[in-house]
């Protein structure tokens, strides 16, 4: 029984290899944004022989994994980069302070690690962005350390679900900005139907901000779990 379990728990590591090569998290959002696109070019009327029922299934399992890591590029650029710069510049509250190096540095003095020698080292190198570059160090020790493994697991999953929520965030956008081309196109005959056009706008804004919100909840979460393993692994070992 010993062997089976070690055998079983071999498949497992593979599977589990394979699966990060297509991290699956690609697969919600592009799943989505496929099927948004979809049916929009349906609702639109256009040339239908081209449609997804008609392709082969790996050929429709690459368009949405390719459709994910768009999605995710996107809104990680979306959230990191336009939204994340208009917060800074233009908006009082919270979020104006809120920089990754500061909330890193705040959450390394929070467990006392500022004081260690060598992540004091990192700190001091601002020309080469050493706070930056300690967040992949300790990345590093993590994966490194097989005492560890459970933690790297626990981890991933975090950076899992802000990229899925990333992903998601576009794949809204994506949504809201093609049901506005619909109106825009058909208002005259669609009229009627303006409550119920502002109805799911409404809807997918309001679901983007919550993604929004989670991606960066899920970033955080993952920046203290980081830091708190590093902390209690180095606290044990002493």
């Amino acid at each position: 029984m010993e062997e089976i379990g070690k055998a079983l728990k071999v498949i497992f590591d593979k599977l589990s290899d394979f699966f990060d090569i297509f991290d699956l998290s690609f697969f919600v959002s592009g799943v989505f944004s496929t099927g948004i696109v979809y049916g929009w070019i349906t609702f639109r009327g256009f040339d239908q022989s081209s449609s997804l029922s008609s392709l082969p299934v790996i050929v429709v399992i690459l368009i949405c994994y390719i459709a994910g890591l768009t999605s995710f590029a996107v809104g990680r650029w979306l959230r990191t980069g336009v939204i994340g710069f208009i917060k800074k510049k233009y908006i009082r509250f919270r979020y104006k302070d809120f920089a990754f190096d500061r909330f890193f540095i705040k959450i390394l003095k929070a467990h006392g690690l500022d004081q260690d020698s060598t992540i004091k080292d990192y700190l001091e190198r601002s020309l080469y962005r050493g706070t930056w570059r300690l967040y992949v160090r300790l990345w590093a020790e993590v994966r490194a350390t097989s005492d560890l493994t459970q933690s790297l697991s626990f981890l991933k999953r975090y950076w899992v679900m802000a990229a899925t929520y990333d992903g998601l965030t576009f794949s809204f956008l994506l949504g809201i900005l093609l049901i506005i081309e619909i109106q825009i196109d058909a208002g005259r005959t669609l009229s009627e139907g303006i409550p119920y056009f502002f109805g799911i706008i409404s809807f997918f804004f309001i679901i983007l901000i919550i993604c929004l919100r989670e991606a960066n909840r899920f970033l955080e979460y993952q920046v203290e779990e980081l830091v708190a393993t590093v902390a209690a692994y180095r606290a044990k070992t002493k």
